[in-house]
């Protein structure tokens, strides 16, 4: 499963956010290979294929509250009528940390969006019915920053809208993510990867058993990953006994824990045939042969003779003291600057990343930040070698100090990988090919930099936009 939306220098996270956004499906001979007998996988088109794409948003009340939470709103936004998208426009130094003589304007870019009410395929407080039987659910995070750990629990309370976290529903079994096919199935809600987390880009293609939950029983997809991730604000964890946050009854928003009610009906008609993963080597030879070969829980060496390219993620204040994330290199951008270490670069400085069509290349991204950033590549799918601790307080360039031996990738994050997490204080190690693709007519080089113009960036949104992107050019 793919997806789309607009890209417009600045308004980004708004137009996403306001719906110009979605996910499409495209199935090829490989993927029709795993419906048939043998795999027997829930093809696209099948009733028990789920798309489930999760946002959240805040709307606008329609009893005066948001004069309360919102004093400036009507001066932004006259016209706005209850039901209307809200999104926050003022900078506030109570929730986010302000430079020294910061004064931000009004409205302003936030570090962050987190909103109090999920949609679900664009529907507030949704449930989904299922029948004892297998499914495949295919899932798409499109907030703007907010991570999702979905898991499904038992519902508990006579509405059987509240989840009951200590009451463990079906475990995943997740088959694919944003890049196809997995090499091997990974066991999730199990000893060797216990949640699944899918950052802001991120997808998950599972298999969910419900042959064995009894007709009549109401599941909870229940979620409960820190906003922002990993360290967290209660501000923007909403659920009806978060004395942090506006009241709620159960089964209504704000509440950003319940994700989606299951109702789980008994099965009619002739039984499906199992799905039946094979062990290994479920990958689709339609991506290309990997990069490198890689071991469950091993972590993997970079090839030898591969360049090995070291880059940093960054966050530092802007002029008007707001913070803003950067991306850059692991050399300072003023080599002679008295004031402490920093290495972010806005998107519009000179270009650094400038790679050789078909060359391969390993990128070590130190994260210097607080937050774990989503990053996307363009034009290019990547395998995770491993992540390594460091010392981000002591950082000064060149090479880190590590704090420990490296770590392997997720399970579910072998094979190819479109977006990738990057923990703070980690070194991640990715390998990447920069195959330039192929079309039918000439595509004239570039007149800035004379070559082919992609971006790297993070999919949190609001760090995308201020100003976590940087240019990868292909020559």
């Amino acid at each position: 499963m793919l997806w789309y939306h607009d890209h417009a220098v600045g308004l980004t996270r708004i137009n996403a956010y306001a719906g110009i956004a979605s996910a499409y499906v495209i199935t090829d001979d490989y993927e029709a290979l795993t419906m048939t007998a043998g795999y027997n996988v829930p093809g696209p088109l099948d009733p028990r294929t789920k798309y489930l794409i999760f946002q959240d948003k805040v709307f606008v009340d329609s009893d005066g509250a948001m004069e309360i939470k919102d004093p400036t709103w009507q001066t932004i936004m006259p016209n706005s009528r209850a039901g209307d998208l809200w999104y926050a426009h003022s900078y506030e130094p109570a929730r986010w940390e302000l430079g020294a003589g910061g004064s931000p304007p009004n409205p302003s870019v936030i570090a962050e969006f987190f909103g109090d009410t999920i949609l679900v395929n664009g529907t507030v407080s949704p449930f989904l019915e299922v029948e004892q039987r297998q499914y495949r659910f295919r899932l798409l995070n499109a907030c703007n920053a907010r991570f999702l750990s979905p898991r499904l629990v038992y519902a508990r309370g006579a509405s059987g809208t509240e989840p009951n976290p200590n009451a463990a529903g079906p475990a995943f079994i997740q088959i694919g993510n944003e890049a196809g096919f997995l090499p091997a199935p990974a066991m999730l809600n199990g000893p060797q990867q216990p949640t699944l987390l899918v950052a802001p880009a991120e997808r998950a293609d599972i298999i969910v058993d419900f042959r064995n939950v009894p007709a009549g029983s109401i599941l909870i997809l229940y979620n409960d990953a820190p906003a922002p991730f990993p360290k967290g604000d209660a501000r923007n964890d909403y659920y009806p006994e978060n004395p942090k946050t506006p009241s709620s009854l159960p089964g209504f928003s704000p509440n950003t824990r319940t994700l989606l009610q299951i109702r789980v009906k008994q099965s009619v008609g002739a039984a499906d045939p199992i799905v039946r993963l094979p062990a290994t080597n479920m990958q689709n030879p339609n991506d290309g042969p990997f990069l490198v070969s890689q071991q469950p829980g091993v972590p993997t060496q970079p090839p030898a003779g591969v360049l090995v390219r070291r880059l940093t993620l960054n966050e530092t204040f802007d002029a008007f003291g707001r913070l803003i994330q950067m991306l850059g290199t692991d050399q300072q951008p003023d080599p002679g600057s008295t004031k402490r270490a920093t290495f972010g670069r806005p998107y519009e400085s000179a270009q650094t990343e400038v790679v050789t069509a078909g060359s391969v290349e390993v990128w070590e991204i130190l994260n210097l930040t607080g937050d774990t950033h989503p990053i996307h590549f363009h034009l290019v799918n990547v395998q995770v070698l491993s992540r390594q601790a460091f010392s981000a307080k002591t950082y000064s360039g060149g090479a880190p100090n590590y704090l420990g031996p490296l770590m392997a990738p997720d399970l579910n994050e072998l094979g190819w990988k479109e977006t990738v997490r990057m923990n703070p204080g980690e070194v991640t190690r990715v390998i990447m090919k920069f195959g330039l693709s192929g079309v039918p007519f000439a595509v004239p080089p570039s007149p800035r930099t004379g070559g082919n113009e992609y971006v790297w960036h993070c999919h949190i949104l609001e760090h995308e936009e201020h100003d976590m992107m940087r240019p990868l050019i292909v020559t």
